[in-house]
């Protein structure tokens, strides 16, 4: 039998009795479709996309491609990445959203590193009921911000959307975009944990946000930063116009290697930035009380003081960015 067209526009395929009674339940599962996203169709007047009949599979592929080409506003978005994984990225931009929520800003959370994903797991709260990313289907419309925020579960006051690949089946690159453009109109900030950008390298306008680069500050990982830099500015830019008001959303934070003893083998940040051609805004040293109750599942507790020094002050300069001039509990004076 044919697929059967829901009233949101979406696809439900029809089984047989025998494949009901045979076949196991499928992996992946779709959150309250109904209230995260709404037919295209009554978003924009009913049209269908062009080469596209009305209730096949060739509709939701070209929806998809259609979505994937919108253009997302990412005027309040921070994305958080790194060129190697295991640097510290994930917790950077938790702590960061942890901070300027305290100030005031609020802030949601978003795990889009699909292949490590576990933000949850790192936090403590994946014991937590509510939505994970695999969970959440929507290629043919647009996501509800709200809808989808209330489903989320807390972490310290910041809701988080996180990813976890072991569980359900990664998400496609615009269903991603599609809930990030979504929270973005409900929330003053979405701080996103891009890891290394895997499965999301089409999404070229992410690019544009205000971006934190976490680079490990030895010489292999300078070495590697430097050329994803200038990758990554070919793809988004690829005529060359690198201009000021690009940079000034452009932040690099050094990361401490772990395991280092006394130092050994860490470039000094002056020594990195005239390597790179470009400040180091903040630089994290290694934590190993949090590092080991991180590691012991025990969640992310404050960090000591001369880390909350760095990201008081990368906080500070996130909220410029942002257009947020007035600093509550920041290092710089309001």
């Amino acid at each position: 039998m044919p697929p059967v067209p829901l009233p949101s526009g979406g696809l439900m395929p029809v089984a047989s009795s025998a494949t009901s009674r045979s076949a196991p339940p499928a992996q992946r599962r779709t959150v309250s479709p109904q209230r995260f996203y709404t037919s295209p169709g009554l978003v924009q007047g009913g049209a269908t996309p062009v080469g596209a009949m009305p209730g096949t599979y060739g509709m939701v592929a070209e929806r998809g491609r259609m979505v994937r080409e919108q253009r997302c506003d990412v005027s309040n978005v921070v994305i958080v990445d790194s060129v190697v994984a295991g640097v510290g990225a994930s917790t950077l931009a938790a702590i960061l959203a942890r901070e300027l929520n305290e100030r005031g800003l609020k802030c949601v959370l978003v795990d889009a590193d699909l292949q490590g994903g576990g933000l949850d797991v790192l936090l403590g709260v994946e014991n937590e009921d509510g939505s994970r990313l695999g969970e959440i289907s929507a290629p043919l419309g647009t996501i509800d911000g709200k809808a989808l925020l209330r489903e989320l579960p807390v972490w310290d006051g910041v809701p988080l959307l996180s990813c976890d690949p072991w569980k359900t089946e990664n998400p496609q690159s615009w269903e991603v975009q599609a809930c990030i453009r979504a929270l973005s109109q409900v929330r003053s900030a979405v701080i996103v944990d891009m890891g290394q950008w895997n499965g999301m390298q089409d999404l070229t306008e992410l690019r544009q946000a205000i971006r934190i680069t976490v680079v490990e500050m030895t010489v292999l990982g300078l070495a590697r930063a430097k050329a994803n830099m200038q990758s990554q500015r070919n793809l988004s830019d690829p005529i060359g116009e690198h201009d000021a008001a690009t940079q000034e959303r452009e932040f690099l934070v050094g990361m401490q290697p772990r395991g280092t003893i006394r130092d050994h083998g860490v470039t000094a940040v002056e020594e990195a930035a005239e390597y790179l051609d470009c400040d180091i805004t903040a630089f994290i040293t290694t934590d190993a009380k949090l590092c080991s109750e991180l590691l012991e599942g025990l969640g992310l507790r404050k960090p000591n003081r001369a880390n909350a020094k760095a990201i008081a002050t990368l906080a500070d300069l996130i909220q410029e960015a942002l257009g947020e001039k007035s600093v509550n509990h920041g290092t710089r004076p309001a």
